[in-house]
């Protein structure tokens, strides 16, 4: 959460030193992310395939964009997005059908920082949609086993920004895909390889309020 927290407040900074139209977004809503298959070869369970699942859990969302182009019917920002799920419960289904239901392991933490580009429609309209792509990092974490690992990430969203009665004031509506490269949940690369690449879906989707400067 600490880490969360700072890297807001370098983002905000960032975004505050832009002479531009800006805006800052907090959002909260549910985290849907697949699951994770692989092959584990040990000498108990030779060829045995688990699959790595997550429950749907709570996130938290800030994202600072500031305006580079305004064209009236459309405007162009460059956008930092940083959403963090605090703690998802991991659990193991494996593909023998040995067990009947997922057996928790550990309890998972994600962090991602996706700068890229958010293109919006109507901006000066009551409603304003818009979508964004960006790229940049993943970090998932294992509670109980303190391990922690780095991933590439894209991410790609989209939403819609209606208008209050309050000057400054609006509310977001929006879902954000961050793509990574599988975590490998500690398991060495010796005995556990993933199937696939680069096909590890987080999806975000959530609503909050959106403050205009």
């Amino acid at each position: 959460m600490k880490r969360f927290l700072l890297l807001m407040a370098i983002a905000f900074i960032s975004t505050a030193a832009v002479g531009q139209k800006a805006d800052v977004a907090f959002v909260a809503g549910g985290s849907f992310v697949s699951d994770t298959s692989g092959t584990l070869t040990v000498p108990e369970f030779p060829f045995f395939n688990p699959r790595f699942t997550t429950d749907t859990h709570l996130f938290l969302e800030g994202a600072f964009s500031a305006r580079l182009l305004n064209a009236h019917a459309v405007a162009l920002y460059v956008e930092t997005p940083v959403a963090f799920i605090p703690s998802t419960q991991l659990s193991v289904q494996p593909s023998t059908g040995l067990f009947g239901a997922p057996i928790p392991i550990d309890h998972i933490r994600s962090l991602f920082v996706t700068p890229g580009l958010k293109v919006k429609l109507l901006p000066g309209a009551s409603i304003s949609p818009w979508a964004s792509v960006g790229g940049g990092w993943a970090r998932y974490s294992l509670e109980a086993s303190d391990l922690a690992e780095s991933k590439a990430a894209l991410a790609f969203g989209g939403g819609i920004d209606f208008k209050t009665g309050i000057p400054l004031l609006g509310i977001r509506a929006e879902v954000r895909d961050f793509l990574t490269g599988s975590p490998d949940f500690g398991f060495p690369s010796s005995i556990f390889t993933i199937n696939g690449n680069f096909n590890h879906h987080n999806v975000l989707a959530g609503a909050g309020i959106v403050l205009r400067f």
